[in-house]
């Protein structure tokens, strides 16, 4: 692939989302029915990545497809080969694969200059943030939760516990070694978490945890009131939006932290976009 994509397939959100962070949105020619609906995609048509629709692909000609080594088969690579279409997977287990993902749109995409500023951006957010919680004198213990019914979770490796870590929250379910634990009512209450966070949405409310998991009711994150709604938008997705999840919790978490800090990173409603991006 030699010439500059114009016209590019994403097939993960997070790979739309790195595109953004590079100012190359205006290449796509489409995205997944799993992305977010937002303005500045709502002009664009969008495919089924899972299953894969290969025949609304094709049909769009695309020059490129963007895939993300963590939702995507890496078998559609030989496939997508055959049919002349080139495919690149991009990165997203860490913060640095993020950061690299970035500048490499940057690059194919020939806006370089955007997308390492966008990079800095963000990685100063990161760094910000890090200090800011460096200062604390202990962290509450936290687990973070994708559904308010079924107790699915994030184990050892996962950035969702990077995420945490930067917010000043210890995260309990680093013990699991599987990277999606699902979490027993009989494990949370043993080990008792200071603050329960999730992708509740508006029925992730207090009472609905309870109506689903009564025995919590004597936790120290239920007494104390302390379940914190993170937008699925934000976290779900290994992407640039994360910095703005992780500060986010910080701010529901460690809310004296931010005293003096009248204005700051991301302190509008939880759903703005970021201006790094």
């Amino acid at each position: 692939m030699t010439a500059t994509p114009q016209r590019v397939v994403t097939i993960a959100p997070g790979a739309t989302h790195i595109v953004r962070a590079a100012s190359a949105l205006d290449r796509l020619t489409a995205v997944t029915t799993a992305d977010y609906e937002v303005d500045d995609l709502a002009h664009l048509p969008r495919i089924s990545a899972l299953p894969l629709d290969l025949e609304a692909i094709v049909g769009l000609n695309p020059d490129l497809v963007l895939a993300s080594e963590q939702v995507n088969d890496p078998a559609h690579a030989e496939m997508f080969d055959a049919l002349g279409i080139p495919i690149l997977y991009l990165g997203a287990d860490s913060w640095s694969d993020v950061h690299e993902s970035i500048l490499t749109m940057g690059s194919v995409f020939n806006t370089d200059s955007f997308a390492q500023a966008a990079a800095d951006s963000l990685e100063s957010l990161r760094r910000e943030l890090i200090e800011l919680t460096g200062h604390l004198d202990k962290r509450p213990t936290g687990i973070f939760l994708v559904s308010h019914i079924t107790s699915y979770s994030f184990g050892n490796g996962s950035y969702v516990l990077d995420l945490m870590d930067w917010a000043g929250i210890h995260p309990l379910t680093r013990s699991f070694d599987t990277p999606a634990p699902i979490l027993d009512d009989e494990w949370v209450l043993l080990n008792n978490p200071d603050v329960i966070l999730g992708s509740f949405g508006e029925s992730g409310t207090k009472d609905a945890l309870l109506d689903h998991h009564p025995t919590w009711r004597s936790l120290d994150a239920i007494r104390s009131d302390r379940v914190v709604d993170v937008p699925s938008s934000m976290i779900l997705t290994p992407g640039p939006d994360n910095i703005r999840a992780a500060w986010h919790m910080a701010r529901i978490v460690h809310p004296t932290l931010f005293d003096s800090m009248a204005t700051g990173p991301f302190s509008g409603s939880a759903d703005q976009r970021s201006s790094a991006e």
